[in-house]
């Protein structure tokens, strides 16, 4: 991890994995210790559905965070409107 954060150019930055958290809606058994490893074991992994869920749940905070970059791209270049529209 630390050789990716080299080469991304950002060496100064203590770079450390952030635990998973389980998902609220997550059962027992998704909750787990991942392996020696550190990868997640199969009962770890999330379902279909779940990831269905998850994709739902982000969608719209970050088409938010997206639009408000745009609109402060078009405020910084000068242009209030998309030419688009």
């Amino acid at each position: 991890m630390q050789r990716a954060a080299a080469n991304a150019g950002i060496a100064g930055v203590p770079v450390q994995a952030a635990p998973a958290k389980p998902a609220a809606g997550a059962t027992g058994a998704a909750t787990g210790p991942a392996d020696a490893s550190g990868a997640s074991s199969p009962a770890n992994r999330l379902s279909g559905t779940e990831i269905e869920e998850l994709a739902r749940r982000l969608l719209d905070p970050v088409s938010r965070l997206i639009r408000a970059d745009l609109r402060r791209g078009r405020e910084r270049s000068g242009r209030l409107h998309d030419g688009r529209r």
